[in-house]
């Protein structure tokens, strides 16, 4: 029996060890993807201003503001998968409302996209909406139901 404790004891401590490794792994790897990401975002914001230049060389302006519309747009989630990266770096959790958040907001850039460019059918338009729908039911159930959510009692 000492010696089943002794094994358990030992699977235990390298376990701790284990983890507290993965754990600081994953810091680093997350403190890398920090200026990175801000790279990545000054990267995107000045081909917002390049094809702005785009806009002028265009046949229509309407064709211009399809290029546009589109990156802007792209900022957005790609802001909102940010968001949960830098979440993930002070929590060291990731929230699934950010997650559905840049869901969301990617699925409404493709709808407006197919909207703005009039490339979108009733069927693909009716196939997003019941897919926001079920991630804006989701993301209601997340935060209703989130574990930071305190219960309080009636007295």
């Amino acid at each position: 029996m000492n010696m089943l404790e002794g094994v358990r004891d030992a699977g235990v401590a390298l376990d701790g060890a284990a983890n507290r490794w993965f754990r600081t792994a994953v810091d680093w790897i997350v403190k890398l993807l920090m200026p990175l990401a801000i790279v990545a975002l000054m990267m995107g914001i000045a081909r917002v201003f390049i094809d702005l230049a785009g806009i002028w060389r265009s046949p229509s302006i309407a064709a211009g503001f399809d290029l546009l519309v589109t990156d802007l747009l792209t900022m957005f989630v790609v802001i909102e998968l940010l968001k949960s990266i830098v979440e993930y770096f002070e929590i060291h959790r990731i929230k699934i409302t950010f997650i559905l958040d840049a869901a969301v907001v990617f699925v409404l850039r493709e709808v407006m996209i197919g909207l703005y460019k009039h490339e979108l059918h009733a069927a693909e338009l009716a196939a997003l909406a019941g897919l926001l729908l079920v991630m804006g039911a989701f993301r209601i159930a997340a935060v209703r139901f989130s574990p930071e959510r305190k219960v309080t009692l009636a007295p």
